[in-house]
């Protein structure tokens, strides 16, 4: 990881993470061109599955009854495969859609669930939910003193029989296991109430966070720095928040700070346990990984100070060390009664199994859904040749889609919100997914794990193409596009933006394409991450990242391979106004060339290997061995590899020899590139076979000669930027999304506000 100088920077400067944006439904997407098929079932909300034949004058109600229908054929399938015609309206479905292998098409036959063209086919597990009522005289009693408590609603979701009510699914401490009943209104997921507010800064230097003012142990902190002249963060604003938060604890009700504990990513969420007035400190219930206090501040040890305050007053098991914190240990609370002070936002109680709630308009006139299904609305396993075209799927505590074990699956045109994550593909293979639009999701845009067979490195031939995917990570910070243990998968054509933390993550993988992506304003949570970010394999040979735009990014890194990936190629790449451009740390053989640098702090190899494990004893290192790279195809593409980067005989064979020093960055250039500003340094570390050459400068942007730098329009004639980039005026126009059968009109960018950088946005 790198040092806090730039992962801070960024991290403060990513002001405020949206917690709702304006839905844009100028480009609606289509279910597609009319194919002929061999049989059309019909699907209608006037349609009945009792007295329906599927017909188009008798539709069956539901989608499961077709599929009953096609489960009749026992896989002797008409010629020319089956297309289920879903007529327009709102679907809502008790349980998901689940199909298996006896619901597989085939190359000639597939099956097809699609939506008619220009109708819009809702799909949700949600339930709606009418029972609302004025608080409880006991909740009144909680609720925030600047609001008045008859503005407020609840909904005892106990006795109504929704499951997922008595606590958050990874415990007391958690990072990623969310795992409660969601609220939505108007089709619209509503945001859990927090402290400070989205728009509010308590102290610290962005909105939405506070920041601990000092650490007091290695589970503690202060909320007011000793010294009567310093600031209380909690009570400035005059409601006495101390106070009422030790009440609510008190009384048994769960508060959870999610902090930035020890580093500038991955926050914590964890239960306080005690709030101290008097000491103005408040500790939580669970030791945060690594104790308290910033990695990059200095380390105490408390048995070596003299018995102070801290020792004397706490008597609890807490660990013997901890850093004395620098500043950048920023929180929130979530999820919590005493702070609902905005329309909208929402809290469930886990011991009054009550939701409390703060309309945005008259409760009466709102549709109110609860997901509770932690299982996707739509699930595939061991499916195949089956096609859905032009659905919404929304409002679900689970995924959109979920496919297991599945192949030669088509996504396409769909749009898919207010659910966990989008699309989740494990253990498939010639999958497509493709113009979908995806948005306002709990955690991730489209997730592949194990796509393709690493230890054989067979390609999956799966692709990712032309999908819009923005506003993501609501409440679990991950990534738009995720990909892990994959070979073969290709990635291009999508527009990727405002995102928590890394646009694409892909790990652990190898022979990966990722090609004319467009990517802006990412890490508006998180820091020291990439728009493009992968580490920690020596194997992850052979992905190759080029003519991608990365731009409005000053929060992040653009392409970013961390703690010893290697392999990695970058080329014919834009980047404009990014904090790195490129940052390789400790891999080997990862090279940037022929790049168009605009407006970017630096382009960097770093070695720290004084510091970290990089040797042969590593984490790199063995998971390489795990691979068996010295017998059968991994020797093969090793000996492949050789040849390319001019060693001799087996790749792995010098990677794992301690004469080839592989805790350094060898093999690893930045050669060749266009820098275009006054920044734009170049950074080689002293150890290390790293080479860069070729690089040329032009000292500004006004004499870069963009045709448009103001619309981001950055074709040139200018002579030295197309020596090293000559077909950047052809290339540029088709980067990011494009017309096809399914996002029939061409996209306009600054329709996703990316003309600028996301810095104060809610």
């Amino acid at each position: 990881m790198i040092l806090l100088g730039l992962a801070l920077f960024a991290l403060l400067l990513g002001v405020l993470y949206y917690s709702f944006h304006t839905k844009n439904d100028s480009y609606p997407l289509s279910s597609g061109a009319v194919k002929e098929s061999g049989m059309n079932i019909y699907v209608a909300k006037t349609g009945n599955d009792q007295t329906g034949n599927g017909s188009k004058n008798s539709p069956y109600a539901t989608l499961k009854q077709a599929q009953k229908k096609i489960r009749a054929y026992q896989g002797k399938l008409p010629q020319g495969g089956i297309t289920v015609w879903v007529k327009q309206g709102n679907y809502l479905m008790d349980s998901s859609l689940q199909l298996d292998q006896k619901d597989s098409g085939t190359a000639s036959s597939p099956i097809t669930y699609r939506t008619y063209t220009g109708e819009q086919v809702t799909l949700s597990t949600g339930k709606t939910v009418t029972d609302w009522q004025p608080l409880s005289q006991e909740a009144q009693a909680r609720v925030h003193p600047k609001i008045d408590p008859k503005q407020l609603v609840e909904l005892d979701v106990r006795k109504l029989g929704f499951k997922h009510i008595n606590g958050f699914e990874g415990g007391t401490s958690f990072t990623e296991k969310w795992g409660i009943l969601n609220l939505f209104a108007n089709n619209q997921m509503q945001p859990i109430s927090r402290w400070p507010n989205t728009t509010e800064v308590a102290s610290g230097q962005r909105a939405g966070w506070a920041i601990a003012q000092s650490v007091y142990n290695a589970q503690s902190f202060y909320y007011q720095k000793p010294g009567s002249s310093s600031v209380n963060i909690l009570d400035e604003d005059g409601t006495n928040r101390s106070k009422r938060w030790q009440n609510a604890i008190q009384q048994g009700h769960a508060i959870y700070l999610q902090g930035f504990w020890r580093t500038l990513w991955s926050p914590a969420s964890i239960q306080i346990s005690q709030i101290d007035p008097a000491q103005k400190t408040i500790k939580l219930l669970d030791t945060p990984q690594g104790g308290m206090g910033s990695k990059f501040s200095a380390l105490v040890s408390p048995s070596a100070l003299s018995r102070t305050t801290n020792e004397q007053n706490d008597n609890s098991s807490t660990p013997s060390t901890y850093r004395v914190g620098d500043g950048s240990e920023e929180f929130r609370a979530l999820n919590l009664l005493e702070e609902i002070d905005t329309p909208g936002e929402w809290a469930l109680d886990f011991k009054d199994g009550k939701i409390y709630y703060y309309p945005p308009s008259d409760i009466h006139k709102l549709q109110t859904v609860i997901g509770d299904q932690d299982s996707p609305i739509v699930s595939m396993d061991g499916t195949s040749y089956v096609q859905f075209k032009g659905f919404t799927i929304q409002n679900n505590m689970g995924n959109g889609f979920e496919m297991k074990r599945s192949h030669h699956i088509t996504i396409a045109g769909n749009k898919i919100h207010d659910v966990n994550g989008g699309i989740l593909d494990v253990d498939g293979h010639h999958n497509t997914f493709r113009s979908n639009d995806i948005y306002d999701t709990a955690s991730f845009g489209i997730s592949l794990n194990s796509a393709g067979d690493r230890a054989t490195l067979s390609s999956a031939n799966t692709r990712i193409t032309n999908n819009h995917i923005h506003h993501i990570g609501k409440l679990i910070h991950l990534e738009a596009i995720i990909i892990r243990d994959s070979v073969g998968v290709r990635v291009d054509h999508n527009l990727l933006h405002d995102v928590p933390k890394d646009a694409v993550r892909y790990v652990f993988s190898n022979k990966l394409l990722l090609e004319y992506n467009e990517v802006h304003n990412t890490s508006l949570i998180e820091g020291d991450t990439g728009a493009f970010y992968t580490a920690q394999d020596w194997s992850s040979y052979g992905n190759v990242l080029r003519y991608n735009f990365i731009h409005n990014n000053k929060r992040s890194n653009g392409f970013y391979a961390d703690s010893g990936s290697s392999g990695n190629t970058y080329q014919y790449n834009i980047i404009q106004d990014t904090s790195r451009a490129f940052l390789f740390e400790n891999g080997h053989h990862n090279v940037a060339t022929n790049n168009l640098l605009i407006d970017v702090q630096s382009l960097e190899i770093n070695d720290r290997s004084n510091q970290l494990d990089y040797g042969l004893n590593s984490d790199n290192a063995n998971r390489l061995r795990e691979l068996q790279p010295l017998t059968g195809t991994w020797k093969k593409y090793g000996e492949q590899l050789a040849e390319k980067y001019g060693l001799q005989g087996n790749l792995w064979s010098s990677v794992l020899n301690k004469k080839w020093n592989p805790q350094y960055p060898n093999g690893s250039k930045l050669n060749h590139n266009v820098i275009v500003g006054a920044d734009g340094q170049v950074k080689l570390p002293k150890k290390g076979d790293v080479t860069a050459v070729g690089n040329t400068t032009v000292s500004s942007t006004s004499k870069a000669g963009f045709y448009n730098l103001a619309t981001l329009d950055l074709r040139t004639k200018n002579a030295k930027i197309l020596e090293k980039f000559p077909d950047l005026n052809t290339i540029f126009p088709t980067i990011g999304l494009y017309k096809d059968d399914y996002r029939t009109q061409p996209f306009n960018r600054a329709d996703s506000d990316g003309l600028s950088d996301h810095q104060s946005t809610s």
